[in-house]
């Protein structure tokens, strides 16, 4: 009966010490599988990029028609000579006057058109595009707060700015001249403003600098424990 138990002790006593040895043979979790795990279940539950790049084509379509198609074929009214919106560095009161000499009533009315349709769609559509990809690779609230602002600012802007080339334009004064060609040159330097920063913060965001997941410099293989 003491053997029994004396051999019963023993069996447990080695069960007990290949408790520890167990544990090691359960299968281990390396970085490398837990980016591909975070990465599989984005994509399950589906990707903010999609609507992030369908802002931005339709951004681009619409400043290729508003810029390109519009207000450049509305030089065809003018006998060449551009709209105020190009004057990239800004325009005097003899250039509002030399254009507007050049446009009758059709062409300024087509020219209002042009700038509620696409002229107030596009800097809308701009500033949509800073703010979904400001939230979508930015971290910090203050940084997407900081991109919110920056595009109302910006829409804001060329809206008055066109106004005030139309105004420009149907009372030549120097006020309304200078006032026209100040809004047009800060429209154009925020313009590219956004423009720099919506390609940084995409390059960032691809190459995995603003990634808020594991760092891409961690070894693949190291076992997290």
């Amino acid at each position: 009966m003491a053997r029994k138990r004396r051999a019963k002790d023993h069996q447990g006593h080695q069960a007990s010490r290949q408790t520890p040895g167990n544990k090691a043979d359960r299968p281990r979790l390396t970085v490398a599988q837990a980016k591909q795990d975070i990465q599989q279940a984005g994509r399950q539950e589906g990707s903010p990029g999609m609507l992030v790049l369908a802002v931005l084509a339709v951004t681009l379509f619409i400043g290729f028609y508003y810029h390109i198609l519009a207000l450049q074929g509305m030089q065809q009214l003018t006998g060449g000579t551009p709209m105020l919106d190009h004057h990239v560095s800004g325009f005097t009161i003899t250039d509002v006057e030399h254009l507007a000499e050049r446009m009758d009533d059709d062409a300024l009315g087509q020219y209002n058109w042009v700038h509620i349709t696409a002229g107030r769609i596009f800097p809308v559509m701009l500033g949509l595009s800073v703010i979904s990809v400001g939230l979508w690779t930015l971290r910090t609230k203050l940084a997407k707060w900081g991109a919110v602002v920056a595009a109302v600012i910006y829409a804001g802007l060329e809206i008055w700015a066109s106004i005030t080339r139309e105004a420009a334009l149907h009372d030549i004064t120097e006020a309304n001249a200078s006032l026209a060609s100040t809004l047009t040159v800060l429209q154009w330097l925020i313009f590219a403003f956004l423009i720099i920063w919506i390609a940084a913060m995409l390059v960032l965001k691809f190459i995995g600098r603003n990634n808020p997941g594991l760092d891409t410099s961690m070894d693949p293989q190291r076992e997290i424990p």
